[in-house]
């Protein structure tokens, strides 16, 4: 009887401690829905209070619509599932900005056929001779009607009066006709005379600055502006509001600093500290910007968090073209210079290791530097893990290493691995987030990347994993929302849908944890919220 009493209490008075304590009505009330909190116990419940940019309270329905008065907005979700909104760990945030105005996207789409519609319906929309580019984030085996390429004569069907330009990644990049009489000359020896380039990481940069000559860039900060706020639309309307940009030469963040100063970014925006360096000479200049500079220069929406995710420009390894090819020591020890600074002075780590090879490497390295400069609280990251191996796991989380683990959905599957071993790193107890590491090599669908690891497969429906090899939906959610929090040190403010931490939702358009496993990928948010404001929302709602 005491036990039940005390349990009713509990549950009372955090419902209605707001309300007593500060006298606060809430402004909005979500109800009748499924709200996924995302807390510890991954309670779920069917309303949720809002006053200014903070959660009041959560609870049923009679509870919490018992907190309003005469001017709550209060809003039927109809049975709608609600989650925390997404917190993207490693994204090429300021990249997608340059592009997000103009760019034609076929992010998720599996119809070639499709594909070829929508350049089409692109090409009309422009004058003659103005250019159709489509950046990155697909792959040719993600067409399920006709995997592979773009020919140069059906591209010069689909777009007759328009160059085409498609990048596919860093190598592989196709063109109409137009765009091939315009770029095959600047070319030089890339060029072959046919609809599709393959080049080398190196001779790819190349290809794609030639083609970006063309691409019409914003040239004024208004226009920046506008550009910046299209990107922040389309993630918004993919459930996404939170970003880390791990970029670090994607141009100027003048214009996001604008909208932030005006109170218009509709999304929140942390970057990494920008410099490069790629020789021992500019690997001790940047040690001493991090003893000179403090990290964590940031508010709760917007500014500069810690460093990487190529903490030195040079240890940058791969999966495929440099498989197992192991790092000059000259490298690591301009690494671990960096990383000693970044220790010292409390600089949270972002880094990028495909290879065991290196993590390990990292992995040691960070061991000694510890010994002096205790690195356990300063919440380093090793990104991609590809390879990683569960020897350098449980040495990464006795260290206090975390992962990030970033979208392959357009990525080739690899044979007779589990990569990254998705299914391990959950097991192993450390502690984990997902991200993109859009926008280029991959989409920044949350939904696809969730789908991904819960059905195991990427696109079309290429199966990845064994069945004993993906994760729950839980245990996705949480690693795209609560454990990104806690790596953005935001744990207290972001991540769940509890009361005192600030109101960033999305309402789901289908029933997250019941819909059949490979419909995942196809959720789209109905209406999104930043700090109770809401900054999407799909037109017929």
């Amino acid at each position: 009887m005491h036990q039940v009493f005390f349990v009713r209490f509990y549950y009372i008075f955090f419902i209605f401690f707001p309300i007593l304590i500060f006298g606060q009505v809430p402004d909005r009330i979500l109800y009748n829905g499924k709200v996924l909190t995302v807390d510890d116990n991954f309670t779920i419940t069917s309303a949720i209070a809002i006053n200014g940019e903070r959660i009041l309270a959560t609870g049923d329905d009679p509870s919490i619509l018992d907190l309003a008065d005469a001017q709550t907005e209060e809003i039927n979700l109809e049975g709608k599932t609600v989650i925390p909104g997404f917190i993207d760990n490693h994204i090429h945030y300021l990249r997608g900005t340059n592009f997000a105005a103009y760019e034609t996207r076929i992010h998720g789409v599996i119809s070639h056929d499709e594909v070829l519609t929508r350049i089409t319906a692109r090409a009309e929309d422009l004058d003659p001779g103005e250019w159709v580019f489509i950046i990155g984030g697909w792959t040719e085996q993600q067409f399920a009607d006709k995997p592979g390429g773009f020919t140069r004569a059906e591209l010069d069907k689909a777009a007759p009066n328009n160059p085409v330009f498609i990048q596919r990644n860093y190598t592989i990049f196709y063109m109409n006709s137009l765009a091939e009489d315009i770029l095959g000359p600047q070319l030089g020896n890339f060029y072959t005379g046919d609809s599709v380039i393959r080049t080398n990481y190196r001779e790819g940069r190349t290809v794609m600055y030639a083609a970006l000559e063309y691409f019409p860039f914003a040239e004024t900060l208004e226009e920046r502006m506008v550009e910046v706020k299209a990107f922040n639309s389309y993630l918004n309307s993919m459930g996404v509001t939170t970003v880390y940009d791990v970029g670090y030469l994607d141009g100027s963040y003048d214009p996001v600093t604008a909208l932030y100063e005006k109170g218009e970014l509709d999304l929140r925006v942390f970057h990494a500290l920008r410099y490069w360096a790629d020789s021992p000479r500019t690997a001790i200049a940047a040690a001493e910007l991090l003893d000179r500079e403090e990290p964590f220069q940031r508010d709760d929406s917007y500014g500069m968090h810690g460093i990487g995710e190529h903490v030195y420009g040079l240890l940058h390894d791969m999966v495929g073209e440099r498989t197992s090819e192991p790092f000059s020591q000259d490298i690591y020890d301009a690494f671990s210079l960096i990383a000693l600074s970044a220790a010292k002075n409390g600089w949270q780590v972002n880094e990028h290791a495909m290879q065991d090879l290196t993590a390990s490497r990292m992995i040691t390295i960070s061991e000694e530097i510890s010994d002096t400069y205790p690195m356990h609280d300063l919440r380093w990251t090793l990104g991609h893990v590809d390879l990683i191996s569960k020897e350098s796991l449980e040495r990464a989380k006795r260290l206090g290493w975390h992962i990030t683990i970033a979208n392959h959905t357009v990525k080739p599957r690899m044979e007779g691995v589990a990569s990254p071993p998705i299914r391990m790193i959950q097991d192993s107890g450390i502690l984990w987030g997902m991200g993109s590491d859009g926008t280029i090599v991959a989409t920044y669908n949350p939904f696809h990347t969730i789908w991904e690891y819960t059905a195991g497969k990427i696109f079309p429906n290429i199966v990845k994993y064994e069945s004993n090899e993906v994760i729950t939906r839980e245990e996705a959610l949480i690693a795209h929302t609560r454990s990104n929090a806690y790596l953005m040190f935001m744990e207290d403010s972001l991540g769940t849908l509890e009361a005192g931490k600030y109101a960033d939702l999305v309402v789901l358009d289908r029933d997250y944890l019941e819909i059949e496993i490979d419909d995942v990928r196809n959720i789209e948010p109905v209406m999104t919220m930043v700090s109770g404001e809401i900054v999407y929302q799909e037109a017929n709602q």
